[in-house]
């Protein structure tokens, strides 16, 4: 039932679903008088939800008090505002003002190996929702600057890539048997890239990655493997690992050897982020 939230009346608990407007978020968040401190970053997170029509009815309230104050729901109001876009949204009304701190606070946030469960996926879940999110990185161009509020990777984008990219499920499989030698989901990020864009470059890192002895220690996937075997205790930079990845494959295309494997992004003169830069076979 769709309903005005100005003719809606709170001396009691109820609830409605309605279609809430910028002008009606607006009107909650002046009768509010519960002014919480009010996350910037995820006000826009939403918003950019909303805007880009990933936002979806999913049951969660607004949450508003027999006082008029917001108690649930005030980060949504706001996005509503800032995406200029109704939502459908479940609003109740009428709940104690004492029950504010009990919202929340048990809570556990869905991961994106969560929402791959849901899309039917069992198989090597968190490998393959993490290896999707480098993907996504990568391909919107935001993998330098990954780390920044801004960038962040939604479950909903997790979802669409899986759909549209069955194959990091093999891939995940195939970086698993790796795992003592590397991170698996970069592993299976990388695997992914290349063998879509050479499919026999591919096979010939991670039977290197695998088997090193059948090839010789100037090979630039045996130079991939001693990097990842270096401090081995030691956490790679996920950065620094693509990076040598993708340079190893391109030297591997063009049938270069080499000694040493490196990637100088520091110093005077930074070596710029690599390319990848190889012969587009898929069998």
């Amino acid at each position: 039932m769709k309903a005005n939230v100005t003719t809606f009346p709170i001396s009691r608990q109820q609830l409605q679903t309605i279609t809430l407007t910028p002008e009606m978020a607006v009107e909650l968040l002046e009768r509010n008088g519960l002014n919480r401190p009010l996350n910037e970053q995820h006000v826009s997170r939403i918003a950019r939800q909303i805007k880009t029509g990933k936002w979806r009815f999913n049951g969660d309230s607004i949450k508003i008090a027999e006082t008029e104050d917001i108690l649930d729901g005030q980060h949504r109001l706001w996005a509503v505002i800032e995406a200029k876009k109704p939502v459908d949204t479940v609003i109740v009304y009428g709940i104690e003002r004492e029950a504010f701190a009990t919202i929340d606070t048990l809570r556990k946030p869905r991961s994106g190996s969560d929402v791959l469960a849901l899309c039917g996926n069992p198989r090597h879940r968190a490998t393959v929702a993490q290896a999707i999110v480098w993907l996504l990185r990568w391909r919107s161009g935001k993998l330098l600057d990954y780390q920044q509020p801004k960038n962040r990777i939604e479950n909903s984008d997790i979802e669409e890539c899986y759909v549209n990219n069955q194959g990091m499920v093999q891939a995940a499989e195939r970086a698993a048997k790796l795992r003592r030698v590397a991170n698996p989901s970069l592993l299976a990020f990388l695997y992914y890239i290349i063998v879509n864009r050479n499919a026999v470059i591919a096979e010939r890192m991670m039977r290197t990655l695998e088997y090193p002895s059948a090839v010789g220690i100037d090979d630039p996937f045996f130079c991939l493997r001693s990097y990842f075997l270096s401090d081995h205790q030691k956490a790679k930079m996920p950065l620094v690992t693509i990076a040598l990845t993708i340079k190893a494959a391109n030297a591997a295309n063009n049938n270069q050897k080499m000694k040493v494997l490196n990637w100088r992004n520091q110093g005077d003169r930074p070596e710029p982020f690599p390319e990848l830069k190889i012969d587009a076979v898929k069998s």
